[in-house]
């Protein structure tokens, strides 16, 4: 008997059905894209972010090393816990140099460091490194330095210097000359502006520190601090510790590379670090509050559309009280009709859903995404909280019709 009223029900009221369907389509199809892409922009937004400045600072101990850090040792960077969380890293060597071109002399910073090397992992793939791929919004007129005697001006320091691409500068250390050719001018905004930059193994043999780095810097996705990952691992028990080491606080990540790297301390850029936690954290809760506002206009609109069905439906309701139809009755009708239109309107709105957020990942990260399979039941159970919620006024004013004044005349 449920079964034909329900059937007859959807059959002689078509336009009604399809206004509740399509309401609850397009929150459910809202919903999903929303939920669909949320991991996603958060993973790229981090990507983004992780092209704008490194968040680990590697520096070596006061104890060990003479105060340098051994190049040898920083392919192990990329074979720690987190290896596949690190995006790039770049070592730097800083001396004072004596810069002479065409009469001219300034005492300047000379900085070594790779700029695109190629460098084997053991046990993984190669992977490159460099500061070209850890700072891509240098302004660089020219072209990277390609050869050891090869080298990149500061855009201040170029200016004093009256150098330009093409011109070369010999730079003087404790009696030790190096000529180099400068193929590039940079303009930062910030200090290195005043640096010269040349290859690495370059200033290294300048500054008599064969193999040795100053610093590195290390860019790392990493996912937003709380109080847990703020607390001090000294003061952790063995199951705490081992939560904190297995989650990608950027202090855990730091940790791990301080750990293959003999006489050195990595510690956090904080300024970047937190700026870039408050920044996903503010983004989720965007995409939440999105949701959830896609989901309430949802519900709105199918509170709306049974509430002007539910006029029209009176003296039905009211003939099937007057018949002995109870509460629970009535309310099974109206819900079995309620539950059949979600699950539609959920599944059409996941299908809806998954292809809006292809468009939106395509348009603003131009990539692609893979919907997990979890947002099928969720995009159901959202359909279905959206059409119980708008359900509830209307079924309200239905159990409470009167047949005397209903079917009165």
């Amino acid at each position: 008997m449920l079964i034909r009223i329900l059937k007859n029900s959807f059959l002689k009221r078509p336009k009604p059905v399809l206004l509740v369907l399509l309401s609850i389509t397009m929150g459910a199809a809202v919903a999903t894209a929303f939920l669909g892409i949320a991991g996603e922009v958060s993973h790229k937004m981090a990507l983004e972010l992780r092209s704008y400045g490194a968040n680990i600072l590697l520096e070596p101990t006061a104890l060990e090393g003479g105060g340098f850090l051994r190049e040898d040792d920083l392919p192990k960077i990329k074979t720690v816990f987190w290896k596949y969380n690190i995006t790039g890293f770049t070592p730097y060597l800083f001396g004072v140099a004596d810069l002479n071109a065409a009469g001219r002399r300034e005492r300047s910073v000379v900085t070594g460091t790779w700029f695109s090397k190629e460098l084997q992992v053991p046990g993984e793939e190669s992977t490159e490194q460099g500061i070209k791929g850890m700072a891509p919004w240098w302004d660089l007129k020219g072209r990277w330095p390609e050869a050891a005697d090869e080298a990149i001006l500061g855009a201040a320091l170029a200016r004093r210097l009256k150098l330009d691409q093409g011109s070369e500068v010999a730079a003087t250390v404790r009696g030790t000359v190096q000529r180099l050719k400068v193929c590039g001018v940079v303009t930062t905004g910030g200090f290195e502006e005043e640096q010269l930059f040349a290859p690495l193994v370059t200033v290294q043999q300048l500054l008599g520190q064969q193999g040795k780095v100053s610093r590195v810097l290390v860019s790392a996705l990493t996912v937003p601090m709380d109080d847990f990952g703020r607390k001090d691992p000294s003061t952790m028990t063995k199951d705490e510790y081992e939560k904190w080491y297995c989650t990608a606080y950027v202090t855990s990540v730091a940790k791990n590379v301080e750990e293959v790297m003999s006489g050195s301390r990595a510690k956090p850029i904080w300024q970047i670090a937190s700026a870039e936690g408050a920044l996903l954290t503010k983004l989720n809760a965007v995409m939440l509050l999105l949701t959830l506002l896609a989901l309430g206009a949802s519900a709105t609109a199918v509170s709306t559309s049974l509430m002007a069905s539910m006029a029209e439906r009176s003296p039905e309701i009211a003939l099937m009280k007057a018949m002995g139809a109870d509460r629970f009755q009535v309310s099974a009708i109206f819900l079995g009709e309620v539950l059949i239109i979600s699950v539609v309107g959920g599944f059409v709105g996941y299908l809806i859903g998954n292809q809006l957020a292809a468009l939106i990942s395509h348009t603003v990260f131009n990539s692609s995404i893979a919907s997990p399979l979890w947002l099928i039941p969720m995009a159901i159970g959202s359909a279905f909280l959206v059409a119980c919620a708008g359900s509830i006024a209307p079924l309200r004013r239905a159990l409470l019709i009167e047949p005397v004044r209903v079917l009165k005349g």
